[in-house]
């Protein structure tokens, strides 16, 4: 378990031990923040521009003589990513971006937007969802509060597009295919003859050039900055969807160490990390989107930007087997499953998404 964390400064030390110290005597609370990935991705980058700066800022604010004294390890000094939430956990890191797409055993609930494709390809939507469930749905506050966590602000990706070696207009096109992918996204390939094959940005490229795959289910932003358009010059705008991939979070131990007026801003600011974030990575989307087109203009094989041939797209999700009532059997026991597929749903129709895919009414 984490202890608290803080040291009085030499000033506010000798003031008390006169007898002289005040509410004002400066309390410096020393917090270590972390993350698996560089600050390059948008939600690391912002934990360092965006969310010490302002949580600093409102602590001074208060005037009471706090002071937080930050150390910053981002990239994977501190843990790799398949070790994110039992760093966080376990007080390896005060602070820190948990992957809880890659901690389906310990966090099971919390997968329920992988098993929803084409719901939303509106990332601002799906983080403002994503935070209101965090907090208001028992079972989901219960998955972050059992590893020794508490949940901060939601974190995710741009909607996913195919980037492949040969054009994909429809969706029997696919049939045959080896498409790379995550194991959670690959479950979109279900149903449609199409082999996934396990990878990430980091080893998509070289999948693709050496023929281990013939293309990848991703996401703009990632494919743009590892040029993975010079091997997959052809890019189907499918619009799977945007997803949530979890979140900050700060230990237990580490939060209830801090004054709750401290504790108020960490989560407050936690919260406009996640929108300022869905407001960063739209706007990276669609620049990143362009940027491939502009970069890919004079390879051998230009890139090729196009919409998948109409009714495909609607085909594609519609053919797929229900995964949503899947993960919902196999997770029966673990609390209602059911009932969160439903209010995704229905929080993002509310919001005015109109799935491909009604999900919730099928279970």
């Amino acid at each position: 378990m984490k202890k608290r964390t803080f040291v009085a400064t030499a000033l506010a030390a000798a003031l008390m031990s006169a007898g002289l110290g005040t509410a004002q005597a400066q309390q410096t609370f020393k917090l270590t923040i972390a993350s698996s990935h560089p600050t390059s991705l948008p939600w690391v980058g912002l934990m360092s521009t965006l969310f010490v700066p302002e949580v600093n800022k409102r602590v001074e604010a208060l005037g009471k003589g706090y002071k937080i004294e930050w150390k910053e390890s981002y990239g994977g000094q501190l843990y790799k990513m398949n070790a994110t939430l039992a760093s966080v956990g376990s007080g390896i890191a005060d602070i820190g971006w948990v992957f809880a797409n890659l901690e389906a055993a310990k966090m099971p609930l919390t997968q329920f937007a992988t098993v929803t494709p084409f719901a939303t390809g509106d990332i601002r939507m799906l983080l403002q969802v994503a935070n209101e469930m965090n907090e208001k749905v028992p079972a989901l506050k219960a998955e972050w509060d059992k590893n020794n966590v508490v949940f901060l602000g939601a974190s995710g990706v741009d909607t996913y597009h195919l980037f492949t070696k040969m054009p994909i207009n429809t969706y029997a096109d696919l049939a045959g295919k080896k498409i790379s992918a995550p194991g959670a996204v690959g479950v979109w390939l279900r149903g449609s003859g199409a082999v996934p094959v396990d990878g990430s940005l980091t080893s998509y490229y070289t999948d693709i050039q050496t023929g281990v795959s013939e293309g990848t289910i991703s996401i703009a932003t990632g494919i743009l900055p590892n040029k993975i358009y010079e091997v997959a010059p052809y890019v189907t705008t499918a619009d799977i969807g945007a997803l949530y991939n979890g979140g900050m979070a700060i230990n237990k131990d580490s939060m209830a160490a801090l004054p709750p007026d401290v504790q108020k801003i960490i989560k407050d600011v936690g919260l406009e990390y996640s929108r300022v974030l869905g407001d960063t990575l739209a706007q990276r989307y669609e620049a990143a989107l362009k940027a491939i087109g502009e970069q890919g203009a004079k390879q051998a094989v230009p890139v090729k930007i196009a919409p998948m041939a109409p009714g495909e797209r609607e085909k594609w999700a519609r053919s797929m087997p229900n995964i949503a009532a899947d993960w919902v059997k196999a997770n029966a026991s673990r609390g209602p499953a059911a009932q969160i597929i439903k209010t995704y749903m229905d929080e993002l129709r509310k919001r005015g998404a109109k799935p491909v895919r009604d999900w919730d009414k099928d279970l």
